[in-house]
């Protein structure tokens, strides 16, 4: 929750002087070079629907509503989950990260994967607006919310989408409360459990429209991607996750600091007990973000991607079946994968490997040579790549060449709003992910596509309200 350090009805006129419609015969909006979902105004009768279906579904998961994080009351418990490690030691290695600060507004559905435009905060399908200032106070956000990560092993990405493969957290950056179905008087909002950064792909929310402070929608939307990696409320008006708005720069925690229960219980506790023992009471910022993310460094070396199974060149009968095995490692963790396939050249389906897939099965495979490739990215954009040629019922070339692209292999399939075979409109990224129907329709579980008639299967084996008072 924050006090504004601007009068309700100076927030209410920003809302007028900046809107986020274009008039008639007017451009649409766009930042970057890219178009901003525009804003779509709600019926009285529709922002009371999204309040009471916010409502139900808030009350049907169960969710403790503690200010500007929502979450599982598993998130609140004192009690660490069986998983965690009872040394009282953090025993994770650090990771790298990227944080997407999306502008462009988008088509939203509910779950916890923010590749796929998702995030647990929102019920059935909603068109998210973006951000409708300009492009310079965009920057300006960009610029604060950079600066303050600069330490630790994170990386900001604005002007166009991640790679889908690529695991990274979302921040949106537009809108008001009632988009969702919250009450006027919000700033943001996260709707996670996770306590530790333990799962990488969260979406949370800065609702641009409440506030016309650049100073305030940048410290918000750090508080909530905060909040998704499992930092809880503390004293002192010059920290970012104090829970309230207050003017000036803000900072990190460094060295335990007390919470601040005032917009409700603290979660992740047993975490924060790590950094500083259980009667602390308290949390280091500081501490917990180098554990997480690690210090910031370059990092100039490309994943290593190796392909053990099968052989380059395997000859398959018609009809055949084969399982693919990869292996993936890097200089830090954090590194994301897809797989490729395509039969006689052409690209029949693509995955990114959500879960960390690292096997998959082709079965009753039709006449054709297929290539399968393995990709990696890490967050620097450096890239690996592993492939394979199989051939099904037909021979292979006299002259084969056996080498494959393992290691670096700059530009190739990967970056912005064309990588992993995804597309992009308004900054919303559909990828193809396990529920699309593009390519050969391949499935976690299931028959494949009759229309394609490729016999190809997939069998994946992988292993926060800041409210205004």
């Amino acid at each position: 929750m924050r006090l504004p350090s601007l009068a309700p009805l100076l927030l209410a006129a920003a809302w007028v002087l900046e809107p986020g419609t274009a008039g008639a015969g007017e451009p649409a909006h766009t930042l970057f070079g890219r178009p901003v979902t525009p804003r779509e105004e709600l019926s009285p009768q529709e922002i009371e629907a999204r309040r009471a279906a916010f409502r139900a579904h808030v009350e049907e998961n169960g969710w403790v509503v503690a200010g500007d994080v929502i979450a599982a009351p598993e998130r609140f418990s004192a009690t660490p989950p069986p998983a965690f490690p009872a040394s009282g030691t953090w025993e994770d290695p650090p990771h790298r990260h990227t944080i997407f600060l999306n502008f462009f507004g988008g088509d939203m559905t509910s779950g916890t994967n923010a590749s796929k435009m998702q995030s647990a905060c929102i019920t059935g399908k909603v068109k998210y607006p973006g951000y409708a200032g300009s492009e310079m106070k965009a920057l300006a956000v960009v610029q604060t919310f950079t600066s303050k990560l600069e330490p630790f092993g994170m990386r900001v990405a604005y002007d166009e989408v991640p790679p889908p493969e690529l695991p990274y957290s979302m921040v949106m950056m537009g809108g008001k409360p009632q988009d969702i179905g919250m009450d006027p008087g919000t700033l943001g909002v996260s709707c996670s459990s996770d306590c530790g950064d333990q799962w990488w792909r969260d979406t949370t929310l800065a609702f641009a429209d409440a506030t016309n402070s650049n100073n305030s929608l940048a410290y918000t939307a750090l508080q909530e991607a905060s909040h998704a990696f499992g930092l809880d409320h503390i004293e002192g008006t010059n920290h970012i996750m104090y829970p309230y708005d207050s003017p000036g720069d803000h900072v990190w925690a460094d060295g335990c600091t007390a919470y601040n229960p005032a917009t409700g219980p603290i979660g992740c506790t047993y975490v924060h007990d790590i950094f500083c023992g259980e009667d602390g009471g308290a949390q280091d910022d500081t501490a917990e973000l180098l554990a997480f993310f690690g210090a910031n460094s370059p990092d100039v070396v490309p994943p290593t991607v190796t392909i053990t199974a099968p052989e380059d060149g395997l000859e398959l009968a018609e009809g055949g079946s084969v399982d693919i095995y990869a292996e993936v490692s890097d200089d830090y963790e954090g590194v994301g994968w897809k797989v490729s396939f395509y039969k006689d050249e052409v690209l029949i389906d693509e995955r990114p490997s959500y879960m960390k897939e690292l096997s998959w099965n082709l079965a009753k495979l039709p006449v054709g040579v297929y290539r399968v490739r393995v990709q990696a990215v890490d967050h620097d954009r450096n890239i690996g790549a592993d492939e394979v040629t199989i051939y099904v019922g037909t021979a292979p070339p006299m002259s084969t060449s056996t080498d494959t692209d393992a290691g670096t292999d700059a530009g190739t399939e990967t970056g912005g709003e064309t990588s992993g075979g995804g597309e992009t409109s308004g900054g919303s990224a559909t990828t193809g992910g396990e529920d699309d129907d593009k390519g050969c329709a391949c499935r976690s579980s299931g028959r494949p596509s009759q229309a394609l008639a490729l016999g190809l299967l997939i069998l994946l084996a992988a292993g926060r309200r800041r409210a205004r008072a």
